[in-house]
């Protein structure tokens, strides 16, 4: 059985006056915004974790510490890690993920947008035969 996404299809389905869709979530983000988004898809739930150095001998054995995922920008650390969480959790994000992406600014509709474009982005769904 094959899926089919009629979600195009609806909006070409509509008169003319009702087609135009509401102001997309998209467009509340910014193009900055909108790179952290993507490039957080690459980031583990590890890199959530504040990183510890090495001490001197894993640094003899296993080289320098690798340099950290996180973010310089306080706020834009906050949305990356929003959207790690949303890349790996879907839907069902932890309130302390919304509550931390609230406290460093981010209104309710940024919020949206982002677990909306990485809902469209991620799997319907995963298959147990692969």
């Amino acid at each position: 059985m094959a899926f089919i996404d009629f979600t195009d299809a609806a909006l070409q389905a509509l008169p003319s006056s009702l087609a135009q869709p509401p102001k997309n979530a998209v467009e509340a983000l910014s193009t900055l915004e909108k790179r952290i988004v993507a490039l957080a898809r690459n980031d583990g739930l590890h890199s959530l974790r504040e990183q510890r150095k090495r001490g001197w001998l894993a640094r003899l054995i296993l080289g320098p510490t690798p340099p950290s995922a996180m973010l310089a920008n306080e706020q834009l650390e906050a949305l990356r890690r929003l959207a790690v969480r949303a890349w790996h959790h879907g839907f069902t994000l932890p309130v302390s993920a919304l509550k931390e992406a609230r406290a460093a600014g981010y209104s309710e509709a940024k919020i949206g947008a982002v677990i909306d474009i990485i809902g469209r982005q991620r799997a319907p769904f995963r298959s147990i035969a692969a």
